[in-house]
């Protein structure tokens, strides 16, 4: 079954692959990587092989898994445990009636054992993170070509290195005025978090150490362990 092992082993191969272009002379990647700075990361399924990832991997700089499912309805059996040492930012949505925080985003938190955040977002869908503001939804998705939307707006990721950019192409489903998903999309935190994840674990900014201990105000829940220096753990809940 493609459940969460095949995904974690995908984007181990993944890792493993781009480790082996920046060594291979005639590579353009070739000597342009820092191998020893990798993360994964993973929506849905996905999210629970992220996740899998981090465990079987701990040279791994961190994780993100986005409304992760542990894929337990397939029959799958759930690790006991997760990762003890890797990082781990869970974003996971109110209203997700695919994968319900409660029975799969919560339980991965709390059997998570290394530096952890997760960050629950107010009234989103399983879909909440297919817009580059975090405000998409599954309708919105549909009346374009889901797939070619959403490659377009991991390209513009790409091409602008992380920052939030519009859609190029003429689908118009993820174009917004403030060249977010939706004009003044609030959610656009949602990515500000996982980019200072990535800045704080990958390139080793502390700068965005407090970022991510801030709650942001679309949070129906943000707990984490780990984070603040200051007291060695922040635990913030409502």
């Amino acid at each position: 079954n493609d459940i969460c092992e095949p995904r974690s082993k995908a984007l181990l191969d993944a890792s493993v692959a781009l480790q082996l272009e920046n060594t291979r002379a005639d590579s353009v990647l070739f000597d342009r990587l820092d191998i020893s700075s990798r993360a994964v990361q993973g929506h849905s399924l996905g999210g629970g092989g992220s996740q899998l990832a981090a465990l079987q991997d701990p040279t791994l700089k961190c994780s993100i898994a986005i409304c992760p499912d542990d894929g337990r309805v397939f029959g799958r059996k759930a690790p006991e445990a997760l990762s003890p040492s890797v990082p781990v930012l869970i974003l996971c949505a109110e209203k997700d009636s695919e994968a319900p925080p409660k029975k799969f985003a919560w339980p991965d938190y709390h059997k998570t054992g290394g530096t952890k955040l997760i960050f629950e977002v107010k009234g989103g869908s399983h879909s909440f993170a297919n817009g580059p503001s975090g405000d998409g939804r599954e309708s919105d998705m549909m009346k374009g070509a889901f797939d070619l939307a959403v490659m377009c707006n991991c390209l513009s990721s790409l091409l602008s290195c992380g920052a939030c950019a519009p859609c190029p192409c003429a689908c118009g489903v993820m174009n917004g005025s403030s060249g977010n998903a939706r004009a003044n999309a609030p959610r656009g935190v949602v990515g500000d978090i996982a980019l200072a994840w990535l800045r704080l674990f990958l390139l080793r900014d502390e700068s965005a150490r407090s970022q991510l201990t801030t709650r942001p105000g679309i949070a129906l829940n943000f707990e984490s362990s780990g984070i603040d220096t200051t007291t060695g753990e922040v635990m913030e809940r409502s």
